[in-house]
């Protein structure tokens, strides 16, 4: 059966300035670059909340840089500029990250000059964006009021502390817009697979209000479905960080999916008091063919506390945090 597909120019800038908007209420975009082989993993980040000042939309944007390649997570991050309403995501610019993107979504550009790390890189997609409300289980209104996700092939720079590392290989990217209350769930598995053939894979699995709910689809031999069951299993090491994945998944094209992945780089990242995001690009196979994979996982700080048997307190990066409150 597939999705049901965007209409084209769909993920044109959706969050304006208003003086009298929700705090939460922002838009942002992500680049999700998975190099286990590196032992690392990239995250450009750009943003822009509804709620800013003198007339204009407040913006930022980040690249983080994280995983045993690089020691010390990388962690330049620009916020409080503010941007026009007239400045639109096919020529976004706010501090050193430049952004585009085209109007049938299949194609961007990326770039971030930053002073330890910097990336550029063209983008396509290998998959139709996928919209969550017009999809299976909608999208939950405290998460977004719709968000996207699509799975790509880049081919670019990575520079970190001067050494140049080419880009020829998968990213994934994630368009959200709307409310964003980062307490609103207990528990998500956010898992992206990419692999040779133009397999791409999604899934979603969020736990909030008591409901559990599933977004997502595989595409893989050239034909792309809606994930109807995620069975998912995880080992989680001492920092209660996934090192090993193992999923099955069935789509509504009748077809099951067997997916591994083993640990490359990881990053723990407290962007709420509310809730802490595990990152982790990893080694992949999909039914047994080698990919690469941006696996995250969230959680509540008290929970992995809890569960956490390294003896170190949760504390963490709080000037890092994207939620305020």
């Amino acid at each position: 059966m597939g999705i049901n597909l965007l209409e084209n120019g769909a993920e044109r800038r959706h969050i304006f300035y208003d003086a009298d908007a929700h705090p939460d209420v922002r838009e942002s975009i992500a680049f999700l670059l998975p190099l286990p082989a590196l032992k690392l993993g990239v995250i450009f980040y750009t943003w822009v909340h509804a709620k800013g000042t003198e007339e204009q939309g407040r913006a930022g944007s980040a690249l983080i840089v994280y995983g045993e390649g690089v020691g010390e997570p990388i962690f330049e991050i620009h916020d409080d500029i503010g941007v026009p309403d007239s400045m639109g995501f096919d020529d976004w610019h706010v501090g050193p990250a430049r952004f585009s993107l085209s109007d049938d979504m299949m194609k961007a550009k990326v770039s971030f000059a930053g002073n330890r790390a910097s990336i550029d890189y063209d983008w396509t997609g290998l998959n139709p964006s996928y919209g969550f409300a017009d999809n299976r289980d909608g999208c939950p209104q405290w998460l977004a009021w719709d968000r996207t996700e699509q799975g790509g092939h880049i081919v670019g720079t990575l520079t970190i502390d001067g050494v140049e590392h080419p880009l020829d290989g998968y990213a994934h990217r994630d368009h959200s817009w709307g409310m964003r209350d980062w307490g609103g769930a207990t528990h998500w598995k956010w898992w992206n697979i990419l692999a040779e053939g133009g397999t791409a894979i999604h899934a979603m699995e969020v736990q909030g209000f008591g409901k559990t709910t599933l977004h997502g689809y595989v595409q893989k031999d050239g034909v792309i479905g809606t994930i109807t069951e995620f069975d998912a299993d995880m080992t989680l090491d001492e920092r209660f960080v996934h090192t090993e994945i193992r999923a099955t998944i069935r789509d509504d094209e009748g077809r099951t999916t067997e997916i591994t992945g083993r640990r490359g780089g990881d990053l723990q990242w407290p962007v709420s008091p509310r809730l802490w995001i595990h990152e982790a690009a990893m080694f992949t196979t999909v039914d047994g063919v080698d990919g690469v994979g941006y696996i995250e996982c969230a959680w509540p700080p008290e929970y992995i506390a809890h569960h956490r048997t390294d003896g170190v307190e949760i504390g963490g990066r709080t000037a890092m945090t994207l939620d305020r409150d």
